[in-house]
């Protein structure tokens, strides 16, 4: 072969794969896929009590979720009752405020045994998290 590229047929070129709108393309899924997955809401799905007062705080916080079937959750990772004043305890210094999201259906035991698991911290800071109402006028 003298070099030529066509293999013998005249005005036959090979197939060329624009490669740059490829890139563009996946690029846009890529952050389409990571704008979609930053809005989704947290794993654990509570069905809060309503309050037409509530505020809402930008403190540096921690938040206690606790489940109608008294599963505990310090900021969405799942630990054991017994072991909640020692994990608050070791991030007090960055801590503002303890934030306690229960379920409807939690027993109101429960609520107070977290509230006096931060209190023997020595945090004061606490709130309990509501879903709020618009007022009525």
């Amino acid at each position: 072969m003298s070099g030529r590229r066509n293999s013998g047929r005249r005005g036959y070129s090979p197939p060329v794969v624009p490669i740059a709108p490829l890139i563009d393309v996946v690029f846009l899924l890529l952050i389409f896929f990571m704008l979609v997955t930053s809005f989704q809401n947290p794993a654990l799905e509570l069905t809060l009590p309503g309050s037409t007062t509530a505020t809402s705080t930008d403190e540096r916080s921690v938040t206690i979720r606790i489940t109608g079937s008294g599963n505990l959750y310090l900021d969405l990772e799942r630990i054991e009752w017994a072991d909640l004043s020692s994990r608050i305890s070791e991030r007090k210094n960055e801590i503002d405020l303890v934030r306690i999201s229960a379920d409807r259906s939690t027993p109101y035991e429960d609520i107070i045994r977290a509230m006096d698991a931060v209190r023997v911290t020595g945090i004061t800071g606490i709130a309990m998290e509501a879903t709020i109402y618009p007022q009525e006028e």
